[in-house]
């Protein structure tokens, strides 16, 4: 089985599996890790080499020995593909061939030539087995990047710059979960009305969620071009949502949470509108949420207070604005303590960190380093307004 991995270009951000994380022996082993792979690949033989020169130096060893040399085959084909296993096949049937009750040339294994014929067979067969099993894990590896890459077509990478603007994206799917997408979404457009972007929560982080995350991600890339201001191209994505409600039931209707997010060129300002998401922040010399009265998730505006109303903040040179969904300020550590985003934002901006990519690795190696757990999606995005000298 080949290890496959997917080396981020130097003009989009990094984007790393939920499921292949190697943090330790166990993680890379199942994650395909290229040195665990050879380490397992390399294990049957290992052990047979460890085995016979232990029972040449131990008699009372030889039975293992003799045990090592039979299961050679089948504990290669686990691990190793039809080749390796006809190697050790060759191995096994020329050891047996040597031991002493046929060719006499080893004084183990205790083998006779009645023994090479069902030995043979079963070696043939741990070689059929592997060929077999290699050609089912081709077929899902194939399969996998087919999935991987119209996943990859949903939630794009998104270019270091786009506009004026420095953006970084951080996203990962819940723990456990083996989609690369999964109820969070985002995206940033360039379009006449200036640089739009939108962070949004699908109810759920299953894949049913994901059908909802790639109608409301079509709307927005869609109508994000065309729609004067942010009220309407809400309500476009408002009505996405009860389309996609007319076919569930009373009990599977869903609804999503989501910031839009308009900063229009040369007005110095930027203007949001928020649908149960939480506030994005404004990161000047600390980081500050942009208040803005509560809206129900679309799919459920009917039942706010209020109408939805757009929101303006003036932006000053340098500025940072961060949107993230909940699942990165829910995750937990072994304590119990949330993670506190605000203060490590305001600790980086502190000691000079402003660039959006080098602010999302300090926030990424912050999480993973101090042990928080992923119950949901967490996407986090960055934009930074250009300094004066730009």
């Amino acid at each position: 089985m080949k290890w496959r991995a997917r080396r981020a270009d130097g003009h989009t951000q990094g984007h790393i599996r939920s499921y292949v994380l190697p943090e330790n022996l166990w993680d890379r082993v199942t994650s395909g890790h290229p040195v665990s792979v050879l380490w397992l690949r390399l294990l049957p033989l290992s052990l047979l080499a460890v085995t016979m020169a232990v029972a040449f130096f131990i008699p009372p060893m030889v039975p293992y020995a003799d045990v090592a040399i039979v299961l050679l085959p089948a504990m290669t084909a686990l691990v190793n593909g039809p080749i390796a296993t006809a190697a050790a096949t060759a191995v096994t049937v020329g050891l047996v061939s040597a031991g002493t009750g046929a060719l006499g040339l080893l004084p183990y294994p205790a083998s006779e030539w009645g023994h090479v014929a069902p030995i043979a067979i079963m070696s043939l067969l741990c070689t059929g087995l592997a060929w077999l099993r290699n050609r089912v894990v081709s077929r899902l590896l194939d399969m996998t990047l087919v999935a991987e890459t119209a996943q990859g077509a949903i939630l794009r990478r998104l270019p270091a710059r786009i506009g004026d603007l420095s953006v970084a994206s951080g996203y990962n799917t819940a723990e456990g979960s083996p989609s690369l997408v999964g109820g969070d979404f985002y995206d940033v457009l360039e379009t006449e009305f200036g640089v739009r972007a939108v962070v949004g929560d699908v109810q759920g982080h299953d894949l049913t969620s994901v059908q909802l995350t790639e109608a409301l991600l079509g709307t927005f890339r869609e109508r994000a071009l065309d729609e004067p201001d942010l009220l309407r191209l809400a309500a476009r994505m408002e009505r996405r949502v009860r389309i996609d409600n007319r076919a569930r039931d009373e009990w599977g209707q869903t609804f999503a949470t989501a910031v839009l997010i308009e900063i229009p060129p040369g007005q110095g300002l930027v203007r949001f509108i928020l649908f149960g998401h939480p506030a994005p922040l404004l990161v000047r010399m600390r980081a500050e949420p942009l208040s803005v009265p509560p809206m129900p998730p679309l799919g459920l505006t009917d039942f706010g207070l209020h109408d939805a109303e757009v929101r303006e903040a003036e932006l000053m040179p340098d500025d940072l604005i961060i949107a993230y969904t909940d699942g990165l300020v829910d995750a937990r550590d072994s304590a119990g303590r949330t993670y506190p985003l605000i203060p490590l934002v305001d600790a980086n901006i502190v000691s000079g960190v402003r660039d959006p990519e080098e602010l999302r690795r300090s926030l990424r190696a912050s999480f993973f380093g101090g042990g928080y757990s992923r119950a949901d999606d967490l996407t986090i995005l960055i934009i930074r307004i250009p300094p004066d000298s730009d």
